[in-house]
This record gives structure tokens, sequence and C-alpha cells, in this order.
């Protein structure tokens, strides 16, 4: 609903007992016809009597083009496939830090929510849809621009008098311009604006959600890397005295050389692991430390994967609260709203707007009287400005607006489909 901004505070009581009257029709023609009206008309001074349209758009400011935002309504299932586990608490309402109690972790999750450049984006990006909703708001109040100017006219000697060739002039105003919201474009503008710089907020939540969970990934899997090291050298190790031990069974005539080759490629299949290892390290810790928004290098961690808090294996939650916890969804469903609110947008432009625009400010022919009572001036009035013909453009833009709200629609229905098909997916590993 639009606010209505010529309405004053504390409007006075009407002395006189005015009738009721149900229908609006017969209300604007029992004001206009009557009496005191046409009195009231004759009171207005002749230069204000433009203005008399404003109470009248004020009336139709009221009016909102276009479907109210809302959230999308999808169907959800009533538990999660392979879901046998009482409902408790979820894993999605616990944060980081009770989870994980490794200190090295710790230390890379937050140089990660600190310095990671998608993160950093999507700051970024709420900081622009913040100012963009600024500037949406900024669309309910006037607009009021200054101008000073002095020019020097010089006339043609067949256009003027002799005496009058030269003449100067010099001006000092202000413009004033206010578009009243007639169809409710300027509020949907809103609207989408507002829903805009959730959708960001959300999409944020959402990159700093993945990007815990990537950070947690990739040290778990470079702590499988360490051990898998580890496993291969003491193999290595083994294989290379259990070669040691055939060599010389062999040399004592006990052992024949098909063992000792035997031995020795266990050996070699055993010392070949080891540099393929440590290179799958060095790629782990280059891609951690790219999340982390930094250069290739070494990753520091602590103790092994016995360190990790295993606690959160907790039950999954009701498919109902999974909506709610997902930011990934929440953004997807204020980019709907988005969306529908840029249909009412896409609607107000098709009929006539009405704005107040006026001036008002000093002007002069000689400098020296320019701030003289005398030079004075001021002109106000409504402007009414529609489109008509247009070949068409109007109605294609609300047709491109309603589309691009299916689409919304659409990525937010997969959204929910994927964030179910996640958590079915892990639910047979939370067993």
């Amino acid at each position: 609903m639009a606010t209505n901004l010529f309405r004053p505070k504390n409007p006075a009581r009407p002395q006189a007992t005015v009738p009721a009257i149900k229908s609006p029709v017969a209300l604007r023609r029992n004001l206009l016809c009557s009496g005191h009206m046409s009195l009231s008309f004759r009171l207005i001074p002749i230069p204000m009597r433009p203005l008399l349209i404003l109470p009248g758009a004020v009336f139709l400011s009221s009016c909102m083009l276009g479907p109210e935002p809302g959230s999308p309504e999808v169907t959800i299932p009533a538990s999660f496939r392979g879901d046998t586990a009482p409902h408790g608490n979820s894993f999605g309402d616990r944060s980081w830090r009770k989870v994980f109690s490794d200190t090295s972790l710790r230390s890379l999750i937050s140089r990660a929510l600190k310095n990671n450049p998608d993160l950093v984006a999507a700051t970024y990006r709420i900081e622009e849809a913040r100012a963009l909703a600024e500037v949406s708001r900024s669309n309910w109040f006037p607009s009021v621009d200054g101008n000073a100017g002095a020019s020097a006219n010089y006339a043609s000697r067949n256009s003027a008098p002799v005496n009058k060739r030269h003449s100067d002039s010099y001006n000092l105003t202000g413009l004033l311009s206010w578009e009243l919201d007639l169809w409710g474009g300027i509020a949907r503008d809103n609207q989408a604006a507002r829903a805009r710089l959730l959708q960001a907020e959300y999409q944020r939540d959402a990159v700093q959600t993945s990007l815990v969970a990537a950070v947690v990934t990739a040290y778990i899997d470079l702590q499988n890397l360490d051990e898998r090291l580890a496993i291969a050298r003491r193999t290595a190790e083994s294989r290379r005295g259990s070669l040691d031990l055939v060599t010389a069974r062999r040399d004592g005539g006990v052992s024949s050389d098909l063992e000792v080759g035997q031995a020795n490629a266990l050996q070699s299949q055993a010392q070949v692991l080891i540099p393929t290892t440590e290179r799958a390290i060095t790629e782990k810790e280059n891609e951690l430390r790219a999340l982390l928004g930094e250069y290739p290098g070494s990753i520091a961690r602590s103790g092994s994967l016995d360190r990790l808090d295993a606690s959160f294996r907790i039950s999954a939650g009701l498919p109902s609260s999974l909506m709610a916890r997902r930011p990934d969804i929440t953004a997807a469903d204020y980019a709907y709203q988005a969306a529908t609110a840029d249909i009412g947008v896409a609607e107000a432009l098709r009929f006539p707007s009405l704005s107040l625009t006026g001036q008002g400010g000093l002007a002069s022919r000689d400098l020296g009287k320019l701030f003289e009572g005398g030079s004075a001036a001021f002109s106000i009035g409504p402007q009414l400005t529609g489109p008509i013909f247009d070949a068409g453009r109007g109605t294609a833009r609300v047709k491109a607006a309603q589309a691009r709200a299916g689409v919304a629609l659409t990525d937010y229905q997969k959204a929910v489909q994927q964030a179910f098909r996640g958590r079915a997916e892990c639910l047979p590993e939370d067993r």
C-alpha cells in the first residue's frame, strides 16, 4: 500500500453531518456537484487551482498493480527418504565452532571466512543491493535541484530596434520534481529492492555455509592423505626389509631368484605410492589455500582424524525445518518475491504518470537587482504523461517480467528438490 504523503497528521473533524454514501462514485459526484465544493473552488487563487488535481492523485495512489509478492507454495514430503531415526536437534542448528575442536581446522575456517574471494564478493553484493534499495526508497520523495545562470543576448539588426539589440539576464532558481505513485509502481519497486537485499544477504550466508563445508572437507581429505602417506612409507619400509631378507635367503641357498623378484616388485609398488601421495597432498594443500584466498603453500595441521568431533551425527530434523535452515532456499524465495514485484513495476509503466513540477527563484536583467523583491518568480503545477502508442512495448515488458518470475519460481523449486536430494543421500552415512 502506497504511503499517503498528503494526508495531515491530525485532520480536523467536519462540523456538518455528511450522510453516508456507499458508492465511491456517488461520493465523488456529491463532492464535485455540491454548492460547498463550488464555493470553495472559487475561493482558491487562480495560480493554485492546477493543484486541485493532487487530492485525486492521492486517492488513486492507493491502487497497486501486479500480484502481491509472497513465498511460493511447494509440496514437500512428510519425511526424508531413508530416515528412520527419531527427530531431534539438527546438524544445521549447530555452529561449526561447536562441531569441530581441531584448533588448526578452526584457524583455517576463520581465515577462509575473512579472505575467501567468493565470500568477499558476496559481501560487496549486499552493499550494492543495500545502496540500490536506498535509491528505490528515494523515489518516494521530491527531488530539488538548483540552477544559476547568466546570459548575454545579441539580436540581429533586422529583428530588433537599434537601442535594444543587446540584453543580459541573470537567474538563480530551484527546480522541484515529485512523481506521485498513482499505480503503485514506486511501491512495487521498493518491494523488489528490499527482496533483492534480503536475497543478497542469504546468498552470502549460502556461500559461507558452502565455504565452511569445503574447508572442512579439504582438511579431512588432507588428513586422510597424511594417513595414506604414513601407511605407504611403513609399507615400503616393511617390504624393503622383506626384500633384504629374501635376498639373504637366496644367497644362502634357501630362496630362489623368483622369490627375490616377487619381493622386489612388491617393494617397488609400495615405493611408487609415496611420491604419488605426496603429489596429491601438495595439490590438496593448494586447493585449501585457494579456499583461504591465499597463494599456494603448505597447510599446518594438528593431530589426526581421531581429533575431529564426530558428535554431529544426529537427526536430520523435520523436512519443514530444512527449508527454513537452508539459506540457498531462502535466497531463491526472495528472488521470486523480487521478480513478482517487478511485474507490478512493469504494469505501472503502461499507465499515465503524474508529477508535480515547479521552479522558483530570482530572475533579473540587471545583476545588481537580482536580489531585490521584484526579481522573485515561481511556477508550479501537475504534469500528466502517458503512453499513447508504444508498438506493444508496455505489454512485452509485462510479459518479460512474468517470464522472469516463472524462472525464479522454477529456480526455487529446483533449490528445494536439490536440498531434499542432498539430505537423502547423506542419511545412509549418518546412520
